[in-house]
């Protein structure tokens, strides 16, 4: 039997929260598509206004209703000499959202103080990595070192049952497309894992995040999940 590539949805409303809760079951209409195409703008433009002022996020949480934008962003560390910076920031970026959709903004930075076992967080290392023109062999083993490093690691998540604490024990990593600059046009796949669990019981959780990359060879699929185990 072939296996999901996306095993969260295996779990959706049973052990994890959706993160996107509109639902249309019949064809689109015109509001729920402007709504959905203005969120994704926004999420656009955010990500890169974020990127181009080197702020290190690690993840963005949207909510748009009646007009209104509530964002919250979390970081994984605050310098106090980078403070008035970040506010600086977050002032432009309020004030770029407003005027470019017209919408009341709500804004709100977080501190997340167990960061290094957020998949968002290790997909935009893997892409910086690669960015730098890391051989792509060397950026899994450096992702796999780092993971293993933090096995055990708990943090705290939301689900169908009010707040739990995880504990992460075992990763995947996968890539696929041509990265290698050779005269074999196919592309491949390499992976990299430790510490699977099953997937089918509902005392383990499932993190997976899917991003598509860019290089001078192609393009290339890079896919990461993380296993934890509920407590």
């Amino acid at each position: 039997m072939t296996r999901k590539i996306n095993p969260t949805s295996l779990k959706l409303g049973l052990t994890q929260v959706w993160d996107f809760t509109i639902q249309n079951y019949s064809k689109l209409n015109y509001c729920y598509a402007f709504s959905f195409l203005k969120q994704l703008q926004i999420e656009d433009i955010t990500s890169k206004f974020l990127k181009v002022n080197k702020f290190l996020v690690n993840d963005r949480e949207f909510w748009y209703f009646n007009n209104q934008l509530f964002l919250n962003i979390y970081i994984v560390e605050v310098i106090s000499k980078q403070v008035d910076k970040h506010l600086f920031l977050i002032q432009d970026l309020a004030k770029l959202l407003s005027n470019w959709f017209s919408l009341k903004i709500y804004l709100r930075i977080y501190k997340r103080i167990y960061w290094t076992t957020t998949s968002n967080l290790i997909l935009s290392y893997a892409s910086y990595l690669l960015e730098q023109n890391k051989n792509p062999n060397k950026i899994l083993w450096q992702i796999c070192v780092f993971l293993n490093k933090h096995r055990y690691h708990s943090k705290i998540v939301y689900s169908t049952k009010g707040i739990r604490l995880v504990n992460l024990k075992g990763f995947k990593i996968r890539l696929v497309g041509r990265f290698d600059n050779t005269k074999n046009q196919m592309s491949k796949s390499i992976q990299q894992g430790l510490g699977v669990l099953s997937l089918m019981s509902l005392k383990n959780r499932v993190e997976f995040v899917n991003r598509e990359l860019y290089t001078k060879l192609g393009s290339c699929g890079l896919q990461i999940w993380l296993f934890y185990e509920i407590n």
